[in-house]
């Protein structure tokens, strides 16, 4: 049921995922301890930045810091429309621990959050996901990692059907451990974002064109 339908009328679509649902590619260019940026255009050269786990701050919490350095926050321009979302985003993440295991979480976030006491998850959550960085070449085996090695992190996150309304953000958020799903490992390992080499697959109703029309600065 879309977002807001009265219950005893819902939208009807197609099918899911939605057929028009486009892959974009999105980069990110650097911005850590406070934000980034997130774009269809080609980055490079953006270097590197670094991260430190500390499961007892909330992941909300996280996201709404104009400054973290237990999180590393990506945020697209502010929507001048509304982008429909349907299907299984994918994100690959080169990162190197300073540890032999870690904990790697990704939330994808409308922004400004809603801290209305009847704000709906999906008002700020658009969809997140875990993964084990000692399970990057196989998800049966894994091994432990080599501090200060990197490793391409790849993996798809929760399914997803949304309209993201214009004037938020789409944000892309990586932290390390997440205090509601995650294991909770003492404090202050350091994780390290290759920021040139990580990438999200984000599914949108008209692809790349709608994204860029949506999120151009007028």
């Amino acid at each position: 049921m879309r977002e807001n339908d009265d219950r005893n009328m819902p939208t009807g679509y197609k099918d899911y995922p939605n057929p028009d649902a486009q892959s974009v590619t999105l980069n990110l260019t650097k911005g850590a301890p406070q934000v980034g940026g997130l774009t269809t255009g080609k980055t490079k050269k953006q270097g590197k930045e670094t991260i430190i786990d500390d499961y007892t701050i909330a992941g909300a919490d996280l996201a709404k810091a104009e400054s973290s350095p237990n999180r590393a926050l990506y945020l697209s321009p502010v929507l001048t429309e509304d982008i429909h979302i349907s299907g299984i985003p994918t994100i690959t993440v080169r990162v190197a621990s300073s540890k032999p295991a870690a904990n790697l979480s990704v939330w994808l976030v409308s922004l400004p959050w809603n801290d209305a006491s009847d704000a709906k998850i999906t008002d700020n959550i658009i969809t997140r996901g875990w993964a084990d960085p000692q399970n990057h070449s196989s998800l049966t085996k894994g091994e432990p990692l080599v501090p200060g090695t990197f490793y391409d992190v790849t993996f798809e996150l929760m399914p997803d059907d949304q309209i993201i309304k214009k004037g938020q953000q789409i944000g892309l958020m990586i932290f390390s451990s997440d205090q509601e799903y995650t294991l909770h490992p003492a404090p202050g390992t350091e994780l390290t974002i290759d920021v040139d080499a990580t990438r999200l697959i984000l599914p949108v109703l008209g692809g790349a064109k709608v994204f860029n029309q949506a999120t151009k600065k007028y």
